[in-house]
């Protein structure tokens, strides 16, 4: 078996409205070759070098402690729990 093929007389043809229009303008070039070079008073200095930071003591993270006191009050209502039960 062979599939149905489609023939042109069975489709509608396109309406002129809906073709896309040509470019107002030429495209621009894509290529770096051809982009013009910027002046020299336009080109920034080479960067200095950074002194590098120097190791600062870490601080407590807040979700790090959120959790922590999570586990902290989960525990002692294990344990009033437990007292209370006995």
């Amino acid at each position: 078996m062979t599939r149905p093929t489609t023939r042109n007389e069975d489709r509608a043809p396109l309406n002129p409205g809906y073709a896309i229009p040509p470019p107002l303008f030429p495209p621009t070039p894509r290529s770096p070759a051809h982009w013009p070079l910027p002046p020299a008073v336009l080109v920034a200095p080479a960067p200095e070098a950074v002194p590098r930071r120097r190791h600062r003591a870490r601080k407590v993270d807040g979700a790090f402690m959120s959790g922590a006191l999570t586990v902290l009050s989960l525990a002692s209502l294990l344990v009033t729990i437990a007292v209370v039960a006995v």
